[in-house]
């Protein structure tokens, strides 16, 4: 049976590597999903027509800068007859969290390493690199971030009037914010979450970041200043795993979910719950997008339920019928119209968000 909300339906489309959601972004003027499979091979498959297309990542140039081997203690800068060590990338590490970007007017992927990623046997140290690709070429884009310890958990990006910022979190709670645009000066270093989920916008005209973790609690920085804003964001159980920033009605909420299987809502400017948290998961959330849609604020929810469900962030109230066996990858936009993205054991498949709100 057909469900009215599909919009298109693709098999085969498998190519996913270590990172928990596959981003979907505008190639040439098409819709495509993106994936960094286990041998370091980065795949986009066309939302529209189908095709998947590999491409090879630039794996050679995956190493870090000289400053990281200084700084590592693997090399001497002050000796010129030692030979830099050679750092071989793996490239299942390399992608352990992605996302997509537009960067110099291109579209890029950005991915961040995780915790065996910028290793080597002579020094015991663990740490993850975030990392821009051509999404065309598969070349590498500026050079290695380098300033984790462990592994990066969750990554995004935020467009800028002063360009394009990378937000990325670790595993050992320390939240790095670092401006693409103009070589990868690092603009923010915050002390956040251990091993959080990260959110990210821009709030009138300022970087935002909301970070989540070990405790049960999330809080809400400002990039540019690094400073917290307000207090912390109470009411949730520990370990969010996804986290939204939207405006509904002229506020800007920030939306995340907790393992007690509800999504929950706070208004950014006065660090208040609004509303209950809306349940209707019967298993931990996952994923999540939000969207306005006929000037509605909603959310997309994906549980380990095997549902993906649709919210009134106004109204606090769940929208339709889940879909069904599908886990959410990405709420984003084709041809203008805000779509959801699921992925199930054997397809991916675009749902018009248009229909599924109403």
């Amino acid at each position: 049976m057909t469900d009215a909300r599909t919009m298109h339906r693709f098999s085969g489309h498998s190519h996913a590597g270590a990172h928990e959601t596959t981003p979907v972004v505008e190639l040439d003027g098409v819709p495509v999903t993106v994936s960094v499979d286990e041998e370091g091979s980065l795949w986009t498959c066309d939302l529209v027509g189908g095709a998947c297309v590999e491409r090879e990542l630039e794996l050679d140039a995956a190493g870090p800068e000289d400053d990281w081997y200084f700084e590592s203690g693997l090399w001497d800068e002050d000796d010129p007859d030692e030979e830099r060590p050679e750092l071989e990338a793996d490239a299942y590490e390399i992608a352990s969290s992605l996302t997509v970007a537009h960067l110099y007017g291109r579209p890029v992927v950005v991915t961040g390493g995780g915790r065996f990623d910028l290793s080597h046997p002579d020094v015991e140290m663990m740490s993850g690199g975030m990392r821009v690709w051509d999404l065309r070429t598969g070349r590498k884009v500026g050079k290695t971030l380098t300033g984790h310890a462990l592994g990066i958990a969750s990554l995004t990006t935020v467009p800028s009037d002063q360009g394009l910022i990378g937000v990325s979190n670790c595993e050992a709670g320390t939240l790095l914010a670092w401006d693409l645009t103009h070589g990868g000066e690092r603009i923010a270093e915050i002390k956040a979450g251990y091993n959080g989920a990260l959110g990210a916008a821009l709030v009138a005209g300022r970087p935002v970041a909301v970070t989540g973790g070990a405790d049960s609690f999330l809080q809400a920085w400002d990039l540019r200043s690094g400073e917290q804003i307000g207090r912390n964001l109470t009411g949730i159980d520990h370990a969010a795993p996804a986290i939204g920033i939207t405006e509904v009605n002229g506020r800007t909420l920030v939306v995340a979910c907790g393992h007690d299987n509800a999504l929950h809502r706070w208004d950014l400017a006065t660090q208040e719950p609004t509303g209950s948290p809306m349940t209707g998961h019967t298993s931990g959330i996952q994923t999540l997008g939000t969207a306005t849609v006929a000037g509605r604020a909603i959310a997309v929810t994906g549980s380990d339920d095997g549902t993906t469900r649709v919210w009134d962030l106004a109204g606090g109230q769940q929208i339709g019928e889940p879909f069904t066996g599908h886990q959410l990858q990405m709420v984003t936009e084709i041809a203008g119209a805000p779509v959801a993205v699921t992925q199930s054991s054997d397809s991916i498949r675009v749902w018009d968000l248009t229909l599924a709100a109403r």
